[in-house]
Order: C-alpha cells, then sequence, then structure tokens
C-alpha cells in the first residue's frame, strides 16, 4: 500500500489536511468519503502518483490535448456558450433523480453537438477515475470559468448540486444578457464612426485634391480651412506610423509591468477611478461577488469556506487584496458586513441590508437583493456608458463631414464669385 496526502472538505464547509495508505487514488478517494469527507487533492507522499495512475492520468492528458486540438478552432470564442447549454442538459437530467456521473455518461452518448459531446467525453472519463464533478470541470477552462467549478464544489460538499447547477446556470445567463446588450449598444456608434472616418477619407484623399486640380485651373485656390484640413491629413499621413510605434511600445510596456504583482495592483486600482468606466468595473465585480455569495450561502457550506471560493473569483486585484483582509477579520470573529465596511467595499446602504439579514438568519436572501440591486446600477451604468458614447460618435461624425463639406464648398463659392466678377 502506498501513502497519500490529501485536503477535504468536512461537512461544515472546513478545509482539513490528512493522510490516509490505499493502493492507489481511487481507493484513497473512496476511504475519504468514508470519513464522510468530500476530496479536493489526493497526491502520494512521494510527490507523485503510482505507475498505474500515471498511465491513466497520461493517457487522459493526451486525449484531452487531442480534443482540444481539433475543437479549438471551432469553439474559440464560444466556449462559455458552450458550457452553459451543457450544464442546462446536465440540470435537466440530474433534477429528474439520476446521479452526475450516470448523466454525464448518457450525455456523452446522447448529445450530437460536437463541442457539447467533446465535454461529455472528457467529463465522464475524469469521473471513471473517481474525480469530482468540479476537478474535471478546471481541466475545460476553455468551457467553464472557475467561479463555476468553486461553485459546483461547494454543492458536491454539501449534496445539493442541482439547486447549485440552477443558480450558475441563471448568473452565466444573467452575465450573457449583460455582455449582449453592451455590444449591441456599441454596434451603432462604432459603425457611424466607421462611415464618418470613411467619408473624411474619401474627401481628403479622392475628391479634395481633384477640386483642388479644378480650382487651380481656373486661377482660385483653397480657402484656409481646407488648406488646414489637407496640410493636417499630410501631417498625419508623416507622423501617425511613428504615433502608433509609440502607442504599441507603450501598450507593451504597460501590459507586461500590469503582469507584476505591484504594477498589478497600481493598474487595477487605476482602473476603478477612471470615470464611469471605473464605476462599470466595480459594479461588475460587486454583482459577481454578491450573486456567488448568495449562491454558495444556500448551499449550506460555512461563511469561512464560502468567502475563500469567493476570493479566487474575483478578477480585479485591488479589490481581490482587500477581500483578502476582510476575509481574514471574518476568519477572526467579525462579522461579514463589519469587516466589508472596514475596506469600503459595499456601499453602506447594501453593508445595512446585510448586517440585517445576518442579524435575522437571512444572510442569503439580504446578499441575493443585494446582487440584484448592483445589477441595476451596472445596466444603468451601461446605458448611460452607450448612450454618452453614440452621442459621442454622432457629434464626431457629423462635425468631420461638416468641416470637410463646409471647406470644400466655401473654396467653389469663393472662386465661382471672383469669376462672375
Amino acid at each position: 500500500m502506498a501513502k497519500f496526502k490529501y485536503v477535504a472538505i468536512d461537512s461544515k464547509g472546513k478545509t482539513l489536511p490528512g493522510e490516509i495508505a490505499a493502493n492507489d487514488t481511487k481507493q484513497a478517494r473512496q476511504k475519504i468519503r468514508q470519513k464522510g469527507l468530500t476530496p479536493l487533492q489526493i497526491k502520494s507522499v512521494s510527490g507523485g502518483m503510482l505507475e498505474k495512475d500515471k498511465k491513466k492520468t497520461k493517457k487522459i492528458t493526451s486525449s484531452k490535448k487531442k480534443a482540444f486540438n481539433e475543437t479549438k478552432k471551432g469553439v474559440r470564442g464560444k466556449g462559455e456558450k458552450i458550457g452553459l447549454e451543457f450544464l442546462k442538459r446536465l440540470l435537466e437530467l440530474h433534477s429528474s433523480g439520476m446521479p452526475v456521473a450516470d448523466a454525464v455518461k448518457l450525455l456523452n452518448q446522447r448529445l450530437s453537438d460536437p463541442g457539447q459531446k467533446e465535454i461529455a467525453g472528457v467529463l465522464w472519463k475524469e469521473l471513471a477515475e473517481g474525480k469530482t464533478l468540479s476537478r474535471a470541470m478546471r481541466n475545460l477552462p476553455e468551457y467553464f470559468s472557475e467561479s463555476s467549478s468553486f461553485v459546483i464544489e461547494a454543492g458536491e460538499a454539501t449534496g445539493n448540486v442541482s439547486p447549485i447547477l440552477k443558480k450558475i446556470i441563471s448568473h452565466l445567463e444573467e452575465k450573457r444578457e449583460i455582455k449582449s446588450k453592451v455590444l449591441g449598444s456599441m454596434a451603432y456608434p462604432v459603425f457611424v464612426g466607421l462611415v464618418a472616418f470613411g467619408v473624411v477619407l474619401f474627401f481628403l484623399f479622392f475628391l479634395l485634391p481633384q477640386i483642388e486640380e479644378m480650382l487651380a485651373s481656373l486661377g482660385g485656390e483653397l480657402n484656409l480651412m481646407a488648406r488646414v484640413l489637407i496640410n493636417g491629413s499630410n501631417w498625419v499621413l508623416a507622423v501617425g506610423p511613428f504615433v502608433l510605434i509609440a502607442l504599441l511600445i507603450a501598450s507593451g510596456t504597460i501590459i507586461q509591468w500590469s503582469k507584476t504583482e505591484k504594477g498589478g495592483m497600481t493598474f487595477d486600482q487605476t482602473m476603478l477611478k477612471l470615470p464611469l468606466f471605473g464605476n462599470i468595473i466595480y459594479l461588475s465585480e460587486m454583482f459577481q461577488l454578491a450573486s456567488l455569495l448568495s449562491t454558495l450561502i444556500w448551499s449550506g457550506i460555512g461563511l469561512t469556506e464560502n468567502l475563500r471560493l469567493c476570493e479566487k473569483t474575483i478578477r480585479n486585484r485591488y479589490i481581490r487584496a482587500r477581500f483578502r483582509s476582510a476575509r481574514a477579520l471574518v476568519n477572526e470573529g467579525k462579522s461579514l458586513p463589519e469587516a466589508l465596511r472596514k475596506f469600503k467595499l459595499m456601499p453602506l446602504m447594501q453593508l445595512d441590508i446585510l448586517e440585517v439579514g445576518e442579524r435575522t438568519g437571512n444572510l442569503g436572501n439580504s446578499m441575493e437583493d443585494s446582487s440584484h440591486s448592483f445589477r441595476e446600477q451596472l445596466t444603468k451604468k451601461i446605458k448611460t456608458m452607450t448612450t454618452l458614447v453614440s452621442g459621442g460618435a454622432l457629434g464626431f461624425a457629423f462635425s468631420l463631414v461638416a468641416l470637410v463639406a463646409i471647406s470644400i464648398v466655401s473654396s467653389i463659392f469663393q472662386v465661382s464669385k471672383s469669376i462672375s466678377y
């Protein structure tokens, strides 16, 4: 027998390390579950895996790599949507009483969509090896986000996977709805801006030279406004490439700097201070955090474990650092609203609602109400942003076209006036 070190969650949601003797990882996982624990990680004492497990893992890994190579071109940018559809099918079967592993196996046999079938195939291979659904999902980052796998991990720990799946699907659909609203509202101003830019280029580089030649043949010349436009366009053509190269170098430098720990913290904090866009980033993070917290609270896992899982899903590093500090206070015995208030992670109104919910034992409801509030605020901010961008794009397009048209027409009128006299 070999010895295995493991990390597991007990019925109260507490993370516990331990050591157990078994023939292989599958038997070790079974023994851990017999103790009433949900295993999260299992490793041999030597730091590696048994030869039998290595061969199985290698086979699964090569199979997944082959699957990814075959589908990567087709699913890029569509992975989240395919994953969402797969979760809907899984929920339908699991809600009817079918175990998760059997539901995944059946989906692998029945699904016709190539992307969903590929997901089912990979998940079934992982589940057949004794892994949990959440662990298997983490091997498919193109289809499932970390937050989804962490929430399902919490549901597996309490045996409430079905309601957790419903919450995840609802949350992902809301995110997709918000994203589609942003893209849809931005499409029109972008189109108008491109058309205006194209019209200006057509005037400057096609019509304007011909009009200039015509005026020269008539003994006239372009007025001051038209000359400024031509000289300005020539200057942009001469200097523009160098400015573009400088911007690309600066952008690359900022991106590399933002990948460092200190630089990333400063960059994310600066992003939060941007007018309007900073509020959208903050509200987006708070909406996801509150929605995820409410889901985890309803799952029955302890608050400290919920906060640990939620911390991993926060993308803004500055907010994540402050949330980590607040989580430390909760672990020391402080209440959640008190810890969030100290680090100013949520508005005072929302914190008051959470405080009342915590006192009355309805923290899950209060957190869900906060999630809806953040969603409404986020929707309003996005609407404001798209209105401003649309108005700015229309104003910019109108100004450019009007400036070019007025300069050309005024030049023609000036020459025709001189000819009439």
